[in-house]
């Protein structure tokens, strides 16, 4: 980030790095901004091995976009949201689907 605040970014295929989260592989990740204070930014990708369930509990407000594929997020009461590919999603801190982001495909 420079001092104005912008922030920009190339993704090569040598710009991924491994994403882990509570000791888990999730997927990869290519960061745009990870600041001091909390603030992340970046694009995240994620296999069907990673992504077959896993507990989605955002820690700030998550916003995305899904390029390809779609999964199911199902609350702890049991709503379920279908996650599809061109949809944009934003889920607020505290949301918590535990352990079912099912990838489909």
């Amino acid at each position: 980030m420079n001092a104005a605040g912008f922030s920009s970014s190339s993704v090569t295929a040598q710009s991924w790095e491994p994403y882990v989260e509570d000791g888990r592989k999730t997927g990869e990740i290519h960061w745009l901004v990870q600041a001091e204070e909390g603030q992340m930014s970046g694009l995240w990708r994620i296999g069907p091995e990673e992504g077959a369930e896993f507990p989605y509990k955002p820690a700030a407000t998550d916003t995305f976009h899904v390029i390809e594929g779609e999964a199911e997020l199902e609350t702890p009461d049991g709503e379920k949201i279908e996650v599809v590919a061109g949809g944009i999603y934003s889920f607020p801190a505290g949301f918590a689907a535990p352990g079912e982001l099912g990838r489909r495909s």
